[in-house]
């Protein structure tokens, strides 16, 4: 066997139980980091210079491409939103009643692998699904059924702040980052229901206050959060005219919908950057390094609790690092070509959107792939009372793939042409952005070359995420 493939074979049978999110990261996996990183790192810089020598007209015609695949009726929106929110409340109510187990209450899996990671997958497939099955819609269709509050429905009391933006979205959201990433127990199934229920109530609070529509799109962190992710979708959903219910379901190419992003305000452009830095936080909170630099040895790793402080400091420090580096790369793209038609600093984040989604798939498969599992074997026997409704209840939970060479070698493969991926369409839409904001092919280049240099210097980063030992 080759010396680097026992090496990481023996890594990944030994090392076992590191906590790097809500679930046990069970393995850690080892990339031959040299080759990777240089090949990934070429791979970004090389599509900045593919670029040069694709004719703009035939880049924008590329992006403006959709073929018709359907044309569906009225989207009932309120039936899937109350059967949401009857799974929600099920779940809220297995946290508290249930099984103190965090693998065996439904709650706990369900939420972190099923709705967290692998519903966002489905958002940057099919687009913002959530819009459609969100349990808010439905909760606030109830309340304002209630005596009293009927006339709340469609003339709430108070005006959304326009100043306000996308802001109160980025707080909610950095809150479900520190809960998920350094709250000691975000597994834990009563406080998480606790915390699951505080939210909605927040949530129902808000859209009473300002209205369901206002609420939902500026302040509710997971709508904001799945519109971003849909944006890369291939499907597209537009009403034939104005008014009308009907709409065409088209396809398109990949991501183009961030060249169709509205809305972006600097609360959203927080909202963007933030999202990357949680997952990049993440990976990082447990290498080494970081805990190196934070006074700890990272070979008797102390668990979260005597790290709040200083992982919460690290969260912030991470967001504010990326809005630093990234506000210094549109600042010297704009000094390098000035004359766009919008700030630089709010047009160019829906290029950040790309990146942020491949770390969040690549950072989070192994765990979508075991504790997937769990959420389905919970979910088929939610109340401990003998039930099967999955017909998963007798399941046994395997992680063994990830001892086999074969499945280590394709998953992480996958991580890294998902980051790598990931940079590259970045490139490709910061690209296209400069066409359209500047017109020129040559000015346009010159505005993205330091946000090319900060991707490829994002890409080496990433890699080495996914390559370093981690305490645990």
């Amino acid at each position: 066997m080759h010396p680097k493939t026992a090496m990481l074979l023996a890594l990944a049978l030994g090392a076992g139980g590191a906590a790097a999110h809500t679930g046990e990261r069970g393995f850690v996996m080892l990339l031959p980091t040299g080759r990777y990183i240089l090949g990934g790192a070429l791979a970004v810089g090389l599509s900045f210079a593919v670029m040069a020598v694709v004719p703009s007209r035939s880049f924008a015609a590329l992006a403006r491409l959709r073929w018709p695949i359907a044309r569906i009726g009225r989207v009932a929106e309120l039936w899937p939103s109350a059967l949401v929110l009857a799974l929600f409340a099920a779940l809220v109510y297995a946290g508290f009643a249930g099984t103190r187990d965090p693998l065996e209450n439904p709650l706990p899996p369900t939420l972190w692998s099923l709705w967290w990671v692998g519903f966002t997958y489905a958002v940057a497939l099919f687009g913002d699904l959530w819009r459609v099955v969100n349990p808010w819609t439905a909760l606030h269709r109830i309340a304002t059924a209630l005596p009293g509050l009927a006339a709340w429905r469609e003339r709430p009391p108070l005006a959304y702040p326009a100043w306000l933006g996308r802001w109160p979205a980025a707080i909610a959201f950095f809150a479900f980052a520190w809960f998920e990433l350094i709250y000691p127990a975000p597994m834990d199934p009563a406080k998480l229901a606790i915390a699951c229920s505080a939210y909605a109530l927040v949530t129902l609070g808000g859209m009473l206050a300002f209205g369901a529509t206002p609420w939902l799109g500026n302040a509710e962190a997971f709508s904001v959060y799945f519109r971003m992710v849909g944006w890369l979708s291939p499907f597209t959903a537009e009403r034939q005219e104005p008014g009308s219910a009907r709409c065409r379901l088209s396809i398109g190419v990949p991501c183009a919908g961030l060249l169709r992003a509205d809305r972006l305000d600097l609360g959203m452009v927080a909202f963007v950057l933030l999202a990357l830095a949680t997952v990049s936080f993440d990976g990082l909170a447990l290498t080494f390094w970081w805990l190196t630099l934070v006074g700890e040895n990272p070979l008797e790793y102390p668990g979260r609790t005597s790290l709040v402080a200083v992982n919460t400091l690290g969260l912030a420090g991470t967001w504010l690092a990326l809005a630093t580096v990234y506000a210094i790369a549109v600042r010297a793209g704009a000094a390098l070509a000035p004359g766009a038609r919008l700030p630089p600093f709010r047009r160019y984040v829906a290029a950040i959107v790309p990146i942020a989604f491949a770390y969040h798939f690549a950072h989070y498969l192994p765990f979508f792939l075991v504790d997937g599992q769990h959420a389905l074997r919970a979910l088929s026997d939610p109340f401990g009372l003998g039930w099967n409704l999955l017909g998963f209840r007798d399941w046994h939970v395997t992680a063994s793939f990830l001892a086999q060479h074969e499945t280590v070698h394709a998953i992480w493969n996958l991580q890294v042409a998902a980051i790598v991926l990931g940079h590259v369409a970045a490139v490709c839409v910061a690209h296209a952005i400069a066409l359209g904001e500047q017109g020129r092919a040559r000015a346009a280049l010159a505005s993205q070359a330091p946000m090319t240099v900060l991707m490829v210097g994002y890409t080496v980063f990433g890699l080495w995420l996914l390559s370093t030992p981690v305490a645990g």
